[in-house]
């Protein structure tokens, strides 16, 4: 039976044959956003892993050739693997060495068996910059596989939310205050999401009230984005997934002295959600500083 990466149990198993580190039999390159065709036959490769390695646990079974693609890529990307055509049951593992331990390769990250009815895709996450290793191994003793596969790299991207612009709120060293004080709504929530969509704070109830706040110093300059909606809004840790809490109503947003105003519609696609966004800038270089009271006082003797 095969083992997923994700879920292993640790097999002891006595090994007879003296196993090498495994070979590359093709090596790709550098690869960018695209599509890559990988076809070949297990048999013509070198049976040097028996077991793939992920978390110190070990998935033995593939007492058989491999073949072995590695590839580079030079950005952040997400990977799928698609079995096109299959003749018997080649398994791919996605590796960050070739080191093998007594016939397990210790590099296994991910496994992709795409056992399903082709064409069947597999999610290899998230890559960073670097260099991976495919092995496509062919399940049990003795046996062998012939494959047509095709690696996918995209870039990695999130839907930001249409949102009422804000504008610039400050610099990296400005304290951010949010509140909804004064809102039509009675009982809000307030959440503050990053520009890649994750969770960074959120709020329920402000002092005596029901209304929200927030308080933040020292922010990365970016962009942000301020979700609010009224009490029982869900925020999801990541991707902006937001759903309001189903009242709709008048919405204030006060934001460092000054306030915008937004409606909540419990029917409309924002899932009963107002979205606000801001910026934060970089802090004014002291040089800057410098050259700015320098022009400043050139302009003034000049007068």
């Amino acid at each position: 039976m095969k083992i997923q990466l994700a879920a292993l149990v640790t097999i002891s198993v006595s090994w007879s044959q003296v196993y090498a580190a495994l070979v590359v039999n093709e090596d790709l390159g550098t690869l960018g956003v695209g599509v890559v065709s990988l076809v070949g036959d297990t048999a013509a490769g070198a049976d040097n892993a028996q077991g793939y390695t992920a978390a110190g646990a070990v998935a033995a079974g593939w007492g058989s050739s491999e073949w072995v693609y590695q590839f580079a890529i030079d950005e952040e990307l997400v990977a799928t693997l698609t079995s096109e055509a299959v003749v018997g049951d080649p398994d791919t593992f996605l590796l960050n060495s070739l080191e093998t331990v007594a016939g397990d390769a210790t590099g296994a990250m991910v496994s992709a068996y795409l056992d399903g009815a082709v064409p069947d895709t597999a999610n290899l996450g998230l890559l960073s910059a670097g260099t991976y290793f495919l092995s496509v191994d062919s399940w049990g003793a003795g046996t062998s596989a012939t494959f047509d596969l095709t690696l996918d790299l995209s870039v990695f991207s999130v839907n930001a939310p249409r949102a009422v612009d804000l504008g610039i709120l400050g610099d990296d060293t400005t304290f951010v205050s949010l509140d909804t004080f004064g809102s039509g709504i009675g009982d809000t929530e307030l959440g503050l999401y990053d520009a890649s969509g994750n969770l960074l704070v959120t709020n329920d109830d402000a002092g005596d009230g029901f209304q929200s706040q927030l308080h933040i110093g020292s922010m990365p300059e970016g962009t942000y984005y301020a979700a609010v909606g009224a009490y029982n809004t869900n925020f999801a840790s990541t991707g902006f997934d937001v759903l309001g809490g189903g009242e709709g109503g008048g919405i204030i947003l006060n934001h460092n002295g000054s306030s915008t105003a937004a409606v909540i519609d419990e029917l409309d696609g924002a899932s009963g959600v107002a979205w606000f966004s801001f910026a934060i800038v970089p802090e004014p270089s002291s040089m800057s500083l410098l050259a700015l009271a320098g022009l400043t006082l050139l302009r003034r003797r000049r007068s």
